[in-house]
């Protein structure tokens, strides 16, 4: 068995415990990265094929470790390392999980030495390392890991890094480690043999440094095709249960039309000018409904004992496309698959897709993300997703919410600050949903966040952040963000200051208090279930 891999997804703070906060057991942008090599693996193909992910999904899912914290983690991540003695390390990183995996990386050289290829991917390295829109040059912001490395702000730890499309090179760079180690030569020497990556599909850029300059190689940009990637429940099986779907055990699925989503809101690391365009959308449909089809499959071969659910991560359900809607529609009513599911709209695609949510209602799509930002769009410059209007946004967002509620479907709701709003408009909307709950018993908050600068491939606004540092030091402001998806005491969105503490524990307490109003809307709504 010369490949022995280990993946880990970074942990972006360096302690606490799970708040009340939106969470998954399911790495699923690792497990996106990673599903070609799988793929190979489950296969028995090349040297994926003899390699330790060979065997059952439950065997591969033990190399594979979701990090939430560093000190807390850290001893799970230590014992792995020992038990596995990988030579192929991955770490995916997004932006706030730079310092955890800076710190994953130490530790793993400490152990391990030149006997481990320790690759850095992920978000952050996207964002940081990329294409200049006009030369096409390759740019490095500053807190791009290679650049962080040839100024000396870290360690050399990671041996390659990886910016873009990551799922073939990952497998190509695992079969030269094989190579390498086969032969008794140090992988992590592997950057002289990296230029037989170049014709490996994909848009990427790989780099290391070399005598403390940056060297990059580039892919030709050859496209693959979307449809013959594997689902990842196949290869990593399932592992999360969202309660709203009432004790199924919940996948994450995807149409893989994009990297990120067809709306542009300048603060937003998922707008489309930094993730890039839409992919293959004629066959979206198709693709979604095959991964509901493996997601009934594993669940029940896993857990026979439960049901199956899924939540589709496009950022909107399927780009919004009403034509790749309705024909999710057309496969789902006659595929006979007991699959429940959710996905996202915006406020405005759900008032012009009534007819469409209500026919996907019909064929198992009971819940639906939404996104509040801010009860005053104007106040922070607008935002891409919405579309004009005569009605004010939260008029037309009570208006969405109460359709839901008609329909029978469940409405989660991620709160943002942090962008320039005032304290009173955050109380404001608090009062507003609070409102809305009572009325309507929904929306159901999953998750808060504080408004976070990422590096948006340098359109950050001129901050050029490194974020060597946590995003948050161990202290008061820590515990008063247990309950945040995404904050930062030290990152705060270009052109504004960072919160109060007192600011945050108030925000917190608002939230809170509409968590214990949804807790018993469920509760209500699972006894009418019932009964």
């Amino acid at each position: 068995m010369a490949l022995r891999v280990v993946a880990i997804s970074a942990p972006d703070r360096p302690t606490g415990k799970l708040g009340r906060t939106l969470t998954s057991r399911d790495p699923a942008s690792l497990f996106n990265a990673c599903r070609y090599a799988a793929f190979l693996a489950d296969n028995g193909i090349g040297p994926w094929g003899e390699s330790n992910w060979t065997g059952s999904r439950q065997n591969r899912r033990k190399t594979i470790l979701l990090m939430d914290f560093l000190e807390e983690d850290m001893p799970t991540f230590e014992s792995l390392l020992k038990k596995e003695r990988p030579n192929f390390l991955l770490i995916g990183a997004m932006t706030l999980c730079l310092p955890g995996a800076i710190a994953c990386a130490q530790k793993a050289k400490e152990i391990l030495g030149d006997k481990v290829c320790v690759v850095l991917g992920g978000w952050h390295a996207t964002e940081t390392i990329y294409f200049e829109s006009r030369s096409k040059a390759v740019k490095h912001h500053a807190s791009s890991p290679l650049r962080l490395i040839a100024e000396g702000h870290i360690k050399p730890l990671f041996d390659i890094v990886i910016s873009g499309e990551g799922e073939y090179l990952i497998a190509k760079i695992g079969e030269i480690i094989d190579c390498l180690d086969g032969r008794n030569i140090p992988v992590s020497k592997i950057s002289d043999y990296l230029s037989l990556l170049a014709d490996v599909p994909g848009n990427w850029i790989i780099g290391w440094v070399e005598s403390d300059q940056i060297v990059t190689i580039e892919g030709k940009g050859i496209p693959f095709d979307r449809n013959i990637l594997v689902p990842i429940c196949e290869p990593f099986g399932v592992q999360t249960s969202f309660n709203v779907f009432d004790g199924r055990l919940t996948a994450h699925t995807f149409s893989d039309i994009a990297r990120g989503c067809v709306y542009d809101c300048t603060f937003c690391s998922e707008r489309s000018s930094v993730r890039g365009p839409l992919i293959q959308i004629d066959t979206a449909a198709e693709r979604l409904f095959r991964q509901f089809k493996s997601v009934e499959k594993v669940i029940k071969e896993d857990s026979p004992s439960l049901g199956a659910s899924a939540f589709v991560e496009d950022s909107t359900l399927l780009a919004g496309s009403n034509m790749a809607l309705l024909r999710l529609v057309d496969l789902l009513s006659n595929g006979g698959l007991n699959v429940r599911f959710g996905g996202q709209f915006t406020v405005d695609q759900v008032l012009k897709k009534i007819k469409i949510i209500q026919a996907l209602k019909k064929v198992g799509f009971d819940y639906i993300f939404i996104g509040i930002e801010t009860g005053r769009p104007e106040s922070i410059g607008g935002m891409s997703k919405i579309h004009p209007g005569e009605d004010q946004w939260l008029d037309r967002a009570e208006r969405a919410i109460e359709a839901l509620t008609g329909l029978e479907i469940a409405c989660g709701i991620s709160l943002l600050f942090g962008m320039g709003e005032s304290r009173q408009d955050r109380l404001s909307l608090f009062r507003r949903i609070r409102k809305w709950q009572d009325f309507h018993n929904s929306p159901a908050p999953i998750s808060i966040n504080w408004a976070v600068q990422h590096p948006l491939r340098g359109n950050d606004g001129g901050v050029s952040f490194r974020y060597t540092s946590w995003g948050t030091p161990v202290g008061p402001y820590l515990d008063a963000f247990q309950d945040f998806g995404e904050a930062s005491l030290l990152y705060p969105i270009a052109g504004q200051i960072a919160p109060t503490l007192a600011e945050v524990e108030e925000v917190k307490t608002a939230y809170r208090e509409l968590l214990k109003l949804s807790e018993a809307a469920i509760i209500k709504r699972k006894r009418k279930n019932n009964d």
